[in-house]
């Protein structure tokens, strides 16, 4: 089973999406993604919960 997660289910007009083996793996694609796309959000990030409800087992 596999993880996924988009930006644009958060109301982020942005076209990040990824897909990954593992919750963990999909997180630290989420993280680099924050950092490199936005930097504001990697700053102050979300609560950990919240970004959960965003995934999506496929």
């Amino acid at each position: 089973m596999a993880y996924s997660i988009a930006c644009a289910d958060s109301g982020a007009k942005c076209p990040g999406k990824f897909v990954t083996e593992t919750e963990k793996e999909l997180m630290d694609h989420v993280k680099m993604h924050m950092t490199a796309s936005h930097p504001d959000m990697a700053k102050n990030p979300p609560p950990p919960e919240t970004l959960k409800k965003l995934i999506k087992q496929v």
